[in-house]
């Protein structure tokens, strides 16, 4: 996908995710049926099961602390048969939760026919490739916050039938208030404490100690330390430590609490008496673990294809001729393409390409306007460009559907034996842009004939039989290099004579005075000659040199 860092950007699906969460979250609509009466009463609504969306469905998932599992897909676009295409993968994942989550793990399954699976990018958290899946891990995720991982697969297809692109499973912890509102009446705790004092005798001052006591919460639990005294063994009244209770936060499991400083003075080892007091707070704790799975999107496939021929292949030379271009583009995949383009290349001053009002589109077989601007032509180059079709009248090119062009292309005076060749292709992209879809149809090649026509016409009047009767021998000879078409014979035969024993039957037109025979030859070849003969015999009074004009 060449613009996939463009479209697939966190903002725009963060967007996206909010939009499905605002959607999920409106109020119903207000019922406008009849009020029921004070007998009539509503039935009670059934608790809602907790259920895996189908990738079709836009509803969410609500747990009971509030929070709402939306699943959305971004829109799906085409790859190319039998070509290495790369694919753009995008996770994006946003908590709903009113409270933090933890312990996030989402495993995307790739699908047997991806391979070569590069992980791009991630905002959060860690991505590793594990055979066959990639799994990203998160410790923390806040509420309302949106983090997204990316990476790429490459994938050769050789059809059209749709891919699927392997299913994605998620699991997490987090904090329930189901049990908010409960509270602890009595309890007996029995727990693990430790403490001592920390004496260090200074380097520079023999004899002189810094100590402090130190309260270790080995426990499982919360302990609230509330009184902690440390006074002289000798001398109940000189302590070293005395705490005020506000002073000493709760100490969770593995804390440690330690006391101000204090300076002893003593030759010997010094040894305190101490006594501390502490109580196990009343506390629990809910934790929630989620999980959820969600369908994997269909990757659809991108293919086009077609036809392209010439109302004719041959053109007369140092002469102006119109011949006709026709191109067929059948959209044979499964993905809808946003973009289609031909292209005709090259032209020249004896070959000329149409005019942007000469170009006729047919789509599915209804004619439709050309777009302003969709046909250029630059370098000989000609194109004709049609974009952006999803926001236009005719919608997108739907699979199954066919395109249809037709204009005609300007020979200008061609020179003995120029030819016309050259080469059109069809140009398709999805929306987003994927790979684009390319498609080269065979062309014919446009010759220019040097057609001069050189031809004999001869008339012989043969007598036979009785005084008055005539065989017509008409002929029509190629002298020429060229194949002669649409030639027209024509003789008449005065009223005073009748005519019989055609070989070929002309037509006929009754004129004042004569009849009028017309015979129409469609193509003589090079060298053939083509003789019609008949019959005529004299009535009346007639003049045998009448038989002998030639027309």
């Amino acid at each position: 996908m060449p613009n996939a860092d463009e479209v697939l950007n966190i903002n725009d699906i963060e967007s996206e995710l909010i939009k499905l969460k605002d959607k999920t979250n409106k109020p119903p609509k207000k019922n406008t049926k009849k009020k029921k009466t004070e007998t009539e009463k509503e039935p009670e609504p059934k608790p809602a099961e907790p259920e895996v969306l189908d990738k079709k469905d836009d509803k969410g998932v609500t747990w009971e602390d509030g929070g709402t599992l939306v699943e959305t897909g971004l829109e799906s676009w085409g790859i190319s048969i039998d070509k290495e295409n790369t694919v753009t993968f995008a996770i994006a994942l946003r908590s709903l939760f009113d409270k933090p989550i933890s312990n996030i793990r989402i495993v995307k399954n790739i699908a047997d026919e991806f391979t070569n699976p590069t992980i791009r990018d991630t905002t959060e958290g860690r991505a590793e490739i594990e055979g066959s899946q990639i799994v990203w891990t998160i410790d923390r995720l806040r509420p309302e916050y949106t983090v997204m991982l990316k990476f790429t697969c490459s994938i050769l297809v050789s059809d059209i039938t749709q891919r699927r692109t392997g299913t994605i499973e998620i699991t997490y912890k987090g904090a329930s208030s189901f049990a908010e509102g409960l509270a602890i009446g009595k309890f007996d705790a029995y727990t693990r404490n430790k403490f001592y004092v920390d004496t260090v005798e200074r380097d520079e001052e023999p004899g002189v100690f810094d100590c402090k006591l130190v309260f270790d919460n080995s426990s499982e639990f919360i302990i609230q330390l509330f009184n902690a005294d440390v006074y002289s063994p000798d001398n109940e009244a000189k302590k070293f430590v005395d705490i005020d209770p506000n002073d000493v936060p709760l100490l969770p499991s593995g804390a440690q609490w330690h006391s101000t400083k204090w300076e002893f003075e003593s030759e010997e080892y010094p040894t305190f008496r101490k006594k501390l007091e502490f109580r196990v707070m009343p506390d629990f704790q809910t934790i929630v673990n989620g999980s959820t799975s969600l369908a994997d999107v269909i990757l659809e496939i991108g293919s086009i294809t077609g036809l392209m021929e010439y109302n004719m292949t041959e053109v007369p030379t140092y002469k102006e001729k119109l011949f006709v271009a026709k191109i067929k583009l059948v959209n044979n995949g499964s993905a809808p393409l946003n973009e289609v383009k031909v292209v005709q290349e090259p032209f020249s001053e004896e070959y000329q390409p149409p005019k942007a009002n000469e170009v006729k589109l047919l789509w599915d077989g209804q004619e439709v306007e050309v777009a302003p601007g969709a046909v250029s032509f630059e370098g000989n180059v000609f194109k004709i460009d049609l974009r952006d079709l999803k926001n236009g009248a005719t919608g997108m090119f739907k699979p199954g559907s066919t395109l249809e062009f037709e204009y005609p292309i300007h020979s200008i005076n061609p020179a003995r034996e120029s030819t016309f060749s050259s080469e059109i292709t069809y140009l398709a992209d999805t929306f987003p842009l994927s790979q684009e879809l390319e498609f080269k149809p065979e062309v014919p090649t446009v010759e220019a004939l040097h057609i001069r026509r050189k031809f004999r016409i001869g008339k012989e009047v043969v007598p036979i039989g009785d005084l008055g009767s005539y065989r017509i021998i008409i002929t029509l000879e190629n002298i020429g290099e060229s194949k002669l078409y649409n030639v027209t014979l024509m003789d008449r035969v005065p009223d005073s004579f009748e005519y019989s024993q055609m070989s070929l039957q002309p037509q006929i037109t009754d004129d004042v005075g004569s009849d009028t025979l017309k015979w129409e030859v469609e193509a003589l070849e090079i060298g053939d000659k083509l003789e019609i003969t008949y019959e005529i015999t004299g009535t009346g009074k007639f003049s045998p040199s009448d038989a002998q004009i030639a027309y």
